[in-house]
């Protein structure tokens, strides 16, 4: 890997990096998901598609990173080979300057035996004819070249030996830095990466959250929408069967019902405490609570068949009153019950007595109606 390969690596992460610091980190202070509500699903799943972007990027300069390594590796792996062959062929080197040595201390120590190297007046004196000098002086030219011959391969062997061992070493250090830096680079994209996974995991949780929360108050929307209308349309229809009346309840505030048939539930009550639709307690509220003292009568509001005498849950001791067409009404948090299931009731008649059973704060009647199912407020029957 080059120098150059190695800015263009470092210049792709910075990029990359830059761009997953634009995305708002999660630390672990990170808003909670009821902080997240803040904003909807569809801008957190902008910053969700910005991070997955990010990772993105990441991944292929992840790629290009390991890919980088592996030929960083592939280098070095060449370079320690050739490294290990020229260090194998400078010792063959240095096995041949030792022969070339010894042959020419052979030859050295040859010619101080016979007295030095032979003169042309040897030469000469030794042949009888001049074909015989021809050949003598040929060969005393020979020996004197394999001796210069021997001395400058001796010196060749030395010098390619030291220039090969050099380089190849040279070249090994140089693939083990750019071995080093690409692994470097490519575990600090990898940590980048998981780093931004684990991000993208977070905001993906919120965008869930978001969404069930939306989906919660498009329903609760839905539901407040059709409880209104079958409220109406129920209303309408008591009203156009019975004809408006008025009747006064005991208490504080009186409870007349507008449609006919129906009787406050709890004449003694001294003032409404929650009305229908929150309660501070419970959240939702599927009934309006009259305040009472402990042991005040609860009446039923309208004639029908006891279809439920017992524990219900949160709200304690309880009646439950069928008054057909789907219609029936709930008293809740009784002191004690007073009547039992099958048994016909008309409006007025006594069926319990005010208590602070189950989940309540104090003495009270919660009273609920419902249609066909729906929880639907009171008000529209009675003026609390």
């Amino acid at each position: 890997m080059t120098k150059t390969t190695t800015r263009m690596g470092r210049a792709a992460l910075a990029c990359a990096l830059a761009s997953v610091l634009a995305v708002p980190a999660l630390g672990a202070g990170a808003a909670a998901p009821q902080q997240a509500w803040a904003v909807t699903s569809s801008e957190k799943q902008v910053e969700a598609d910005e991070i997955a972007a990010a990772i993105d990027a990441l991944q292929t300069n992840l790629n290009e990173a390991n890919a980088e390594y592996e030929r960083a590796m592939a280098e070095h792996e060449a370079a320690s080979a050739a490294a290990d062959e020229a260090q194998a062929r400078a010792e063959e080197a240095r096995e041949r300057i030792a022969d070339l040595q010894e042959r020419l201390g052979d030859r050295a120590r040859g010619m101080y035996k016979t007295g030095g190297s032979a003169s042309l007046v040897e030469v000469l004196l030794g042949t009888s004819t001049f074909e015989e000098f021809l050949v003598s002086w040929d060969a005393i030219q020979m020996i004197a070249g394999q001796d210069a011959d021997l001395i400058q391969e001796s010196k060749d062997a030395r010098a390619e030996a030291e220039a090969a061992e050099a380089d190849y070493r040279e070249q090994q250090e140089k693939a083990a830095a750019e071995m080093t830096n690409a692994k470097a680079a490519q575990e600090e994209i990898a940590v980048t990466k998981a780093s931004m996974e684990t991000q993208l995991a977070k905001v993906t949780e919120e965008i869930a959250v978001l969404q069930a929360k939306e989906e919660q108050e498009r329903i609760a929307a839905e539901e407040a929408a059709r409880r209104a209308e079958l409220e109406k349309q129920y209303v309408q229809q008591m009203q156009q069967s019975a004809g408006s009346g008025a009747s006064s309840g005991g208490g504080a505030s009186a409870a007349v019902p507008n449609t006919g048939g129906w009787t406050s539930p709890c004449p003694g009550y001294y003032g409404v405490t929650c009305e229908f639709g929150y309660s501070p307690i419970t959240g939702s509220h599927n009934g309006i609570d009259l305040g009472a003292s402990s042991g005040t009568p609860i009446l039923s509001a309208k004639s029908g068949t006891v279809t439920y005498v017992g524990w219900y849950g949160t709200g304690g001791n309880s009646v439950i009153v069928s008054h057909g067409d789907g219609v029936r009404t709930i008293y809740m948090h009784q002191s004690q019950t007073a009547a039992s299931v099958g048994q016909q009731v008309s409006a007025g008649d006594l069926i319990g007595y005010v208590g602070s059973t189950g989940l309540s704060t104090g003495p009270h009647l919660h009273f609920q109606i419902e249609v066909n199912g729906t929880p639907i407020n009171p008000r529209n029957f009675f003026s609390f």
